[in-house]
């Protein structure tokens, strides 16, 4: 009976393994975390984050105003790019921000797209022009030279 119940405490563990997308840790006053991620370019990271203390008196993590943290984004080159102090209230002002900035990325890249397909078309458009210009050239120019029997 021992050998099912193995069976079945894998095929749990592979079915709710993959599924897991968190990264749960602690952190004191003065740790700091380092996530060395190789990450594409233009590839955007997002991420949720609470910020909690630990109450000793209740044994348990309890949010409070005015706690804050600091993020810091560097480069592989460990040139900082991005730097910010974070507090609780200002989780929501960010998110705000980088809702409007995509919004913005978006309607841009749209703008950006429709331009290029309306270059592309416009180019055909001209050398389609040049190409039936240049073939009713040729024929004019032929029965000109064949009135004056030239050819």
């Amino acid at each position: 009976m021992a050998q099912p119940t193995g069976v079945l405490l894998v095929f749990l563990l592979s079915v709710i393994l993959p599924s897991s997308l968190s990264l749960y840790f602690h952190m004191w006053e003065t740790d700091m975390k380092c996530f060395v991620e190789e990450v594409p370019d233009e590839t955007m990271i997002s991420g949720k984050y609470k910020v909690e203390l630990y109450d000793e008196k209740t044994e348990q993590f309890v949010s409070k105003q005015g706690v804050g943290m600091h993020v810091e984004i560097k480069d592989p080159d460990k040139k900082q790019w991005y730097q910010r102090r974070v507090r609780g209230e200002q989780v929501e002002q960010i998110t705000k921000e980088q809702n409007y900035q995509r919004t913005r990325e978006e309607r841009f890249r749209y703008t950006s797209e429709t331009t290029n397909t309306r270059v592309l078309w416009w180019a055909v458009a001209q050398t389609s022009i040049l190409l039936l210009v240049g073939a009713w050239q040729m024929r004019h120019l032929k029965g000109f030279f064949e009135a004056k029997k030239l050819v």
